[in-house]
């Protein structure tokens, strides 16, 4: 019990400023949400669509750089020396420029082609293109900073992350405010404004955790910045293989969830804003379980890297059970008052009723949201990355998918019946992820 209860205190301190920093980054996409809602259904439909592409490409990048907190942990757990880990993490740097600048230019030419097919107004199909395009132009400095996030996290700095989302999301409102509706002698952009904003406020938190690097006593151990290697493949080579699974897994996640927004939206603009609302509070949610599961993950790094699967074992158990107590709060939260909620967001008597209808069955999903995302956080400490990738590409889109579209469209159950899909994807990737955990730490204990 001495042991249990100081795992519970030493992941609670770890995952604070980390699930903190996570609901100001997210507090961000809320603020783009209801501030889109605030300008019109159709501004809302469109940063809803525009966005939920952008997701699908953006956890691509952050599983890669995810793949980076497992290594350093188990590096920084093993006694690594941390210029050694520095020169690691700077082999990354090269591969996220690349990725950063890859995005860009697919999502400048696929914008307008993807929108043009979803069922948008016409109005809405300009804008969500155009918020595409806005948005885009921080994808460079958006991988790049996600490379120095999880190296910090991989370190057990975690403070960092928490002053960069915070200013990050000041940032992102501010922004907003000025762009959008063209306060201070700034052009009206509406949606396009709000891309804008994103794309700004992705590179004052790099140039921010730069800062971090050179002024926290132990990111400046790491000497990242002082002496610059060319690429090499062996390292390069030995990050992708944890983190290019985890990449497809977050993509596969990513996708089933934006798919079915996009889906969304063939019911048009108010069945598309009203589902954006109800994702939306549900990925507010999901930002608690997830600071917990990037915690675990290096919990359980630490402790495989010293040689204790002991602890590891603990730490990947507390961290499910952390999640599994905050996902019964979340539950009840959004069950007693899904109204309040959806003003929040918007006064629409067209989307209100239908978004606070979608928020029940988002309470639904809390338990087997936040069991899966532990899970998974659990595994990579491990550096278990392939099963779970089989196990969400067959959860979110062999069960949750099907089951979602062939009910809305081949049985006319309409929105609703895309939420059953989710639950359904979702319940299958808690259980199945949840079973390989049982069993990888049971390998663990025999090392």
């Amino acid at each position: 019990m001495p042991a249990l209860m100081a795992e519970i205190r030493a992941c609670l301190r770890l995952a604070t400023p980390i699930v903190l920093a996570q609901l100001a980054m997210m507090g961000s996409r809320v603020a783009d949400t209801i501030m889109a809602g605030r300008l019109s259904a159709t501004d809302l439909a469109a940063v809803a669509s525009g966005s939920s592409y952008w997701m699908i490409l953006g956890l691509l990048v952050i599983g890669l750089a995810n793949g980076l907190s497992p290594i350093v942990a188990q590096q920084r757990g093993g006694g690594e020396v941390p210029d050694r880990i520095g020169h690691y993490l700077q082999q990354c740097l090269w591969v996220a420029v690349v990725v950063g600048l890859v995005l860009l230019v697919l999502m400048q030419v696929t914008a307008a082609p993807l929108m043009q097919h979803l069922g948008l107004s016409e109005q809405g199909t300009a804008s969500a293109a155009g918020y595409l395009r806005a948005v885009s132009l921080g994808s460079p400095a958006f991988a790049v900073m996600l490379v120095l996030r999880f190296g910090a996290d991989g370190m057990g700095e975690t403070r960092p992350f928490l002053l960069v989302g915070i200013i990050g999301l000041l940032v992102n409102v501010l922004l907003n405010y000025i762009l959008m509706w063209g306060h201070w002698g700034a052009p009206q952009l509406g949606a396009v404004g709000c891309g804008y904003a994103t794309a700004i406020a992705d590179t004052v938190m790099l140039a921010l955790f730069v800062i971090a690097y050179h002024t926290n006593r132990y990111l400046r151990a790491l000497a990242l910045f002082r002496r610059w290697v060319a690429p090499q493949w062996s390292t390069i080579r030995d990050w992708l293989v944890v983190g290019l699974p985890i990449a497809a897994m977050l993509t596969f996640e990513a996708g089933f969830f934006g798919a079915t927004s996009l889906v969304m939206a063939r019911f048009g603009d108010v069945p598309a804003a009203a589902h954006q609302i109800a994702i939306n509070f549900s990925s507010v949610c999901f930002m608690v379980p997830l600071g917990f599961a990037f915690a675990t993950t290096v919990r359980v790094g630490h402790a495989i890297g010293r040689g204790d699967p002991d602890a590891a074992r603990r730490a990947s158990w507390t961290g499910v059970a952390l999640s599994l107590a905050f996902a019964c709060f979340s539950a009840a939260l959004i069950l007693m008052i899904p109204e309040y909620i959806v003003r929040l967001y918007t006064a629409s008597e067209q989307v209100a009723p239908l978004a606070v209808g979608l928020l029940f069955w988002a309470a639904l999903f809390q338990v087997f949201d936040c069991l899966q995302a532990s899970a998974a956080g659990a595994l990579r400490g491990f550096k278990d990355t392939n099963w779970p990738m089989l196990i969400t590409l067959v959860a979110y889109w062999g069960i949750g998918m099907p089951i979602g579209t062939v009910l809305a469209f081949g049985f006319g159950q309409g929105p609703n019946a895309l939420w059953w899909g989710i639950i359904a994807g979702l319940g299958s990737a808690g259980v199945l992820l949840a079973w390989r955990l049982v069993r990888r730490s049971r390998v663990a204990q025999t090392l």
